[in-house]
């Protein structure tokens, strides 16, 4: 095996790799078109720089290619609640590997991949792929574990409701609704400090997600609904345009947050509430919405795949110590 700085000239042979890779693991994630494979490995590369390397096979075909992104997050993003504000990301589309080679392929890229991100001080890397538990494994192999799983769900019209919960109503949020959106929110991100998660959440991101969704809540094109029981709200629901991208089909939402009191779980509130805003979803025009939630969540672990979400990918992650 050779290695090889990875670069444009690469980008045909890598696309054509990647493709066939993508359509074997993809399990439910959108079909790359033509071209989309040269357009998403371009991509990859220019945001890589020098963090990006390929290997050749004795024939002199390629065999895998590896291109690792630097990512700076600013304190009060809210990006900064689940990620480290100096790592290192490989994204959907930035490496593939030969069928069959993948445990000994990897090891030589990621090696001189991790080694120029050290050079950079930069300790914490990602990697995002399809959700295929045996590509997963040669990453598990060096040291990686899984931290996050992305779901779809297909948005269909109108079929069987959920059984309604006693006293409980459920209206659609506005911009008048940002203090009750912004602290549940804030919620559902400290739940993330807690076992098995223990995530840390900058107090500035915090702050700043008080009033994150102020646009989100004046956009038609996304939606909230707070559940109301009493007079308190207990829950509530936010659904946006999810982002192009490898893992997103045309017309899909993405939950980009869903909170039910601690002390009002388990009664079925979390299924109205998300059963209200797929309906709005299908009458918008999405046929499809995104998930995200952490592996070792105790609650979303369990739940988003048992209310619908099919894992499409994954994303895991590898914290190297620092030398003192």
């Amino acid at each position: 095996m050779h290695l090889e700085p990875f670069a444009a000239e690469h980008v045909p042979e890598a696309a054509a790799l990647l493709e066939r890779w993508y359509g074997r693991a993809g399990k439910g994630l959108p079909r790359l078109g033509a071209g989309d494979g040269e357009s998403l490995v371009a991509r990859r590369l220019a945001a890589a720089g020098p963090a990006a390397v390929a290997a050749r096979s004795g024939r002199g075909t390629l065999t895998g290619y590896l291109a690792a992104a630097p990512v700076d997050l600013a304190g009060d993003e809210r990006a900064a609640l689940y990620g480290h504000p100096r790592s290192a990301a490989v994204g959907l589309g930035g490496h593939a590997l030969e069928d069959g080679r993948e445990a000994e392929v990897l090891r030589e890229l990621y090696a001189a991949v991790a080694e120029r991100l050290v050079g950079q001080g930069r300790y914490v890397h990602y990697v995002q792929l399809p959700a295929d538990d045996a590509v997963a494994m040669s990453w598990f192999r060096i040291g990686f574990g899984l931290e996050q799983v992305r779901g779809l769900m297909p948005v269909k019209a109108r079929g069987r409701q959920p059984r309604g919960v006693e006293g409980l109503t459920i209206r659609r949020a506005g911009p008048g609704d940002l203090p009750q959106v912004g602290r549940m929110a804030v919620e559902v991100a400290r739940e993330h400090q807690q076992a098995a998660t223990f995530q840390p959440q900058p107090p500035e991101a915090l702050r700043a997600l008080h009033t994150h969704y102020s646009a989100a809540l004046a956009d038609p094109r996304s939606a909230a609904f707070v559940a109301v029981r009493r007079g308190e709200e207990v829950g509530m629901v936010l659904l946006t345009p999810a982002g192009p991208g490898p893992a997103t089909p045309p017309h899909c939402a993405d939950l980009a947050e869903a909170y039910v009191e601690p002390s009002a779980r388990g009664e079925g509130i979390s299924r109205v509430l998300l059963a209200t805003a797929l309906a709005w979803a299908y009458d918008t025009g999405y046929r499809s919405v995104t998930a995200a939630w952490r592996s070792t969540s105790r609650t979303g672990a369990g739940h988003w795949p048992a209310v619908g979400f099919k894992p499409v990918a994954y994303r895991l992650s590898r914290v190297l110590q620092r030398p003192d």
